[in-house]
C-alpha cells in the first residue's frame, strides 16, 4: 500500500463514533485499499486506478448506516424485551 493517502474524506466530528464500524465494513468491501481514521475524518490508502467519487459514497453511506443502527438501537432492544417477555 501506498504511504501517502490517495483520498481523504472529511466527516462531521458528530460522527466520529461511527468511524470504527465503517472502517471495518469497508475494509471487507475493499480488501484492496487500506482505510484509517484521521484528524479530518478517514484517509483511503491502496490503489490509485479506483473511482475516488464511488469510494466517498460509499465510505459516507457506511458511516450514515452506523448511525441508524445506533440511533435505532434502543428502539429494537425494547421491541426485542417486549416480544421475548
Amino acid at each position: 500500500m501506498s504511504v501517502s493517502p490517495i483520498l481523504d474524506i472529511a466527516i462531521d466530528p458528530e460522527f466520529d463514533l461511527c468511524i470504527p464500524a465503517a472502517l471495518l465494513r469497508l475494509g471487507y468491501i475493499y480488501p484492496e485499499l487500506g482505510f484509517s481514521g484521521s484528524d479530518k475524518g478517514i484517509s483511503v490508502h491502496g490503489a490509485s486506478e479506483c473511482d475516488p467519487a464511488q469510494i466517498e459514497r460509499e465510505v459516507t453511506y457506511q458511516i450514515y448506516r452506523e448511525k441508524i443502527f445506533r440511533q435505532t438501537l434502543p428502539m429494537r432492544q425494547k421491541l426485542y424485551a417486549m416480544l421475548a417477555g
